[in-house]
Order: structure tokens, then sequence, then C-alpha cells
């Protein structure tokens, strides 16, 4: 029988994945940077001579001074740390972005496969109604502009809340059909995935109608009700 994670668990799993891993893939580049960098830089040594014995004699050797020559200090750009520093700041912020484009859809198939696929189950409900699904923004004056089915939200008469919307993984594309099919005051077996998730206002997503088992004090939905301008609650 699924589980479904609790909204802790199901916030770690995807910070780590959207987050986590990107950080650590972007620290690894930029490590990896910053030793190429190390290696490119010149090595200074200091050339190593040998030092010779010349036999003199005492007169020429009180008189004799051997001059004393100062190599200047070599001194190092002060401004090449700096530009390592920036280089290795952009390598992994590029990385760590590029890191998230491609970690995304992994991870959404991840989320899918772990958790929404073992989560399908039926079940015989009654429609209450639809209302508008949570998240929709108003604007200034209150009013939202619904257009499309999955905008809206099925609600049982046990109280119960699903969404409509589209999925790719599960290649559903066709919310508007389930909107007509679904009428109010009538029963219906629904297959479904997901949960509850109060946390993020998350609700169990409608994937089919499979069985008709009343209609007979159902109502055809009317757009006029559902769709258009409307006031927000």
């Amino acid at each position: 029988m699924f589980v479904a994670p609790s909204w802790l668990e199901g916030l770690l799993i995807q910070v780590g994945m959207y987050i986590v891993i990107p950080l650590i893939i972007a620290t690894v580049v930029a490590v990896v940077k910053w030793k190429k960098l190390n290696d490119m830089e010149p090595h200074h040594k200091e050339p190593h001579h040998k030092e010779t014995h010349h036999k003199e004699s005492p007169h020429n050797k009180s008189h004799h001074k051997e001059p004393h020559h100062k190599k200047p200090p070599h001194k190092e750009p002060h401004h090449r740390g700096s530009n390592h520093k920036g280089s290795l700041i952009i390598t992994f912020v590029l990385a760590f972005i590029v890191s998230i484009i491609a970690v995304y859809p992994l991870g959404c198939v991840y989320w899918w496969s772990a958790y929404e696929v073992p989560s399908v189950q039926e079940k015989i409900i009654t429609v209450q109604g639809w209302e508008t699904k949570p998240g929709i923004i108003a604007d200034k004056y209150g009013r939202m502009v619904i257009d499309n089915a999955n905008e809206l939200m099925l609600v049982t008469t046990s109280n119960e809340g699903f969404f409509n919307n589209e999925n790719f993984l599960f290649q559903k594309f066709n919310t508007r059909d389930i909107f007509n099919q679904l009428k109010v005051g009538g029963t219906y077996k629904i297959k479904y995935y997901g949960w509850r998730n109060g946390y993020n206002s998350g609700f169990p997503n409608v994937l089919s109608v499979e069985q008709v088992i009343n209609e007979t004090n159902a109502t055809n939905n009317d757009y006029n009700k559902y769709f258009g301008t409307k006031l927000a609650y």
C-alpha cells in the first residue's frame, strides 16, 4: 500500500534534487578550474650557481673585491589573484545554473516514477461542484480570468478536492473532457494520483473517469458559471 511522504520529506527530497546536487556539481567544476589555473601559473626557481675557486696571488687577493650583484625581486602582478577569483565565481555560477537545467527533468522523472506512479488508485466520488483552484492570482480589482479547465478544482460531497491538471508523463491532455464528464450531482469512479499536501496547497490529480455510477440527478456543468472573469473569494 502506498504511503504518501510528509510535506517535510517531500521538501527535503526536492531540495536535495534541485539544489544540493547542482551545488555539488558546481563545486566540483570550480575546484577543477582552480587546479587548472594553479597549474598554468609559472613557477620561478632560483638558478643554482656552482662556486668556482680560483687561485690568486696574495698581492692580487688583497686588492681584488668581488662585486655584489643584487637580483631585483620578482614581482607578481597584483591583479592576478583577483582575476582568478572572479573567474572561479563565474564558473561556479554558470555550472550551478546549467546543473539545475540538466537535473530538473531528471528530478521530475524520478519524482514521477518513485512517488506519483505508485500513488495511482481509483475511488468512487459524487461531484458537488467545481471551484477555482488555489494559486490563481487575482488582479488589483480582485478579479480572476478563468479560461482553462485545469484552473478549476473538483469538489466532492465528502469535501475532498481534486485537481484536473494536464500531465506529460501520464500523457493526460484532456482536462476539458474530464470537466465535461464529471457533472454536478453525478457519481463516478475516477482514477487519480497524488495526495493532499496542505503545505503547498497540493491535491490529488484526476487522470480519468473510469465508470459512470449514477447520473440520475446530475446536471451539465454551466460554462458561464465557471469560466470567464470571476471575483476572488
